[in-house]
């Protein structure tokens, strides 16, 4: 994920369900269930669904944790290498998931607490992209 995939644009020249959008995470933050805050804003839950990973506010901080998911080759330490150059990045790991690996690729979700990184997120998935025996990363979700 490189830094050209983002654009900052006023709210005024976007449509108003991206700012609905917004809304309805901040009422599911302070404990609203999806269904209610999506009614009591008046936004579709569907179109929230859509949107949800891709709409969110400008911040300061990098973030509390993030959801990255891996393709890797199948290879001994090809997972252990990644886990290590996240620990180097001053991160702590808070959940593995890995599936059984097919045709010598393995899959894995990790979640990730980057509250001492010291770099941007977009610059931490790209550093992670340029890993041996890595063939993909992806940011599914930011904390």
């Amino acid at each position: 994920m490189s830094s050209d995939e983002y654009f900052v644009i006023h709210k005024k020249v976007l449509p108003e369900y991206f700012e609905k959008v917004i809304m309805i995470k901040d009422l599911i933050s302070t404990g609203l269930n999806v269904s209610d805050a999506c009614k009591e804003i008046g936004l579709s839950r569907s179109t929230f669904y859509k949107y949800r990973d891709f709409v969110n506010r400008p911040s300061t901080k990098v973030g509390k944790r993030i959801i990255i998911s891996l393709k890797l080759f199948d290879e001994p330490g090809s997972l252990s290498n990644i886990l290590n150059d996240i620990a180097s990045r001053n991160c702590n790991i808070l959940a593995i998931n890995q599936e059984e690996p097919i045709h010598n690729v393995a899959y894995v979700t990790l979640t990730v607490s980057i509250n001492d990184m010291q770099i941007s997120i977009q610059d931490f998935i790209s550093e992670l992209k340029d890993k041996k025996n890595l063939i993909d990363a992806n940011l599914l979700a930011v904390e």
